[in-house]
């Protein structure tokens, strides 16, 4: 990590959103890093530091050393605790973007941030949804195209014609639960 900037926050005196229970403001980091490969070990255990000192959802902005946009991570924490025990990270990244337009007509700081999570994570908000729902879908998200990743490396090695077979109705069926997951309305 070359610097930490506290770039600004999001609160009710800023954006003019009213804060709710689990979420009173948002912290918006500028993050520079030394090495572009480095981004997810650096950020896990700075969040691990930071999450002590900061109960607030932080949003990092991720740039190289020399300024080059490399994108976004969150902690969203909501109800004052990380989401998820095995990642103290919401790993989203958004590769040359640092500049989503914060997301218009929310009722909330809650609201707002969750479709900017969104957003990065390129999915859609469904209704009802809350910060720990999106945070479990885009981890679903995530181990489905690990799956998907793991068949079309082992597709093409399969010499056996009635395996290969079972294996691209295995990807298929994988494909249909991504498109799935990235709707607003499953």
């Amino acid at each position: 990590m070359k610097s930490l900037v506290w770039a600004f926050k999001l609160s009710p005196g800023t954006v003019n959103l009213p804060a709710t229970e689990s979420v009173r403001e948002v912290e918006v980091m500028d993050l520079a890093l030394r090495e572009k490969g480095a981004a997810p070990r650096t950020l896990a255990a700075l969040v691990a530091a930071l999450d002590r000192l900061i109960p607030s959802p932080l949003v990092f902005r991720l740039f190289s050393e020399d300024g080059d946009a490399l994108g976004f991570a969150l902690n969203l924490k909501p109800s004052g605790g990380a989401i998820r025990g095995d990642s103290d990270l919401f790993r989203l990244f958004r590769a040359d973007e640092t500049d989503i337009p914060l997301p218009r007509g929310c009722a909330t700081l809650e609201s707002l941030l969750l479709r900017f999570a969104a957003a990065v994570a390129g999915m859609e908000v469904r209704e009802r949804e809350t910060l720990r729902d999106l945070d479990e879908r885009h981890y679903r998200l995530q181990a489905l195209r690990s799956a998907l990743a793991e068949l079309d490396a082992k597709i093409p090695k399969e010499i056996h014609l009635d395996r290969k077979y079972v294996l691209s109705k295995e990807r298929q069926s994988i494909e249909r639960e991504i498109r799935l997951c990235l709707k607003s309305n499953a």
